[in-house]
């Protein structure tokens, strides 16, 4: 069985904390430091280091500190990129735990019924199979996270009001993508 089953299982339960209530957190891990943007009542929060939120709707519209911002049309496309691309982050974020949840399902059944069985050659096949799933869905986050930084860089570069709010470091999804792959290898 893969070595990374029982790290999966701990950010899925990270990762869905405070999903009943209407809000979702998303986390956004890199370096030395963890960032964060949560996902809320229609609209995405980036928190920054000392400085209010700043919201951005699904319509491109921004607000820091419930102030709206004015931004041009190009900036509003940003804007709603940033927001969806948050969304799929969130999205695949869920898909991955879920596939995660069923492998750890697949693991017990796996290991019970080679146990009884008197075939435990098969348990690391199946597990594996199984796994290969959330590898496959933890791979869509590492994209997600590599255009989320993309798009907050033209963001930053063509608005000002929002360079204190370009949470994600440039080795954030390079750091994403190793990851999967050294827990590919285990």
């Amino acid at each position: 069985m893969r070595a990374y089953l029982l790290s999966v299982l701990v950010s899925i339960a990270a990762g869905v904390t405070g999903c009943s209530s209407g809000t979702t957190t998303t986390y956004i891990s890199g370096g030395s430091a963890t960032n964060y943007i949560t996902i809320h009542n229609g609209s995405i929060a980036v928190h920054a280091p000392e400085r209010a939120d700043a919201d951005i709707t699904a319509a491109g519209d921004l607000s820091i500190s419930s102030t709206s911002v004015a931004v041009t049309g190009a900036q509003r496309d940003l804007l709603k990129h940033y927001y969806s691309t948050a969304l799929a982050l969130r999205d695949h974020g869920i898909a991955t735990g879920n596939a995660g949840i069923a492998t750890a399902g697949k693991a017990i059944t796996s290991v019970a019924s080679g146990l009884i069985s008197g075939n435990t050659d098969k348990i690391d096949s199946e597990v594996n199979a199984s796994a290969t799933k959330v590898e496959a869905q933890a791979t869509l986050i590492c994209t997600d996270l590599a255009a989320l930084r993309s798009t907050q860089e033209t963001l930053a570069a063509q608005l000002p009001a929002f360079q204190p709010y370009a949470v994600i470091k440039a080795d954030d999804a390079n750091d994403c993508q190793r990851d999967v792959r050294d827990h590919h290898r285990a």
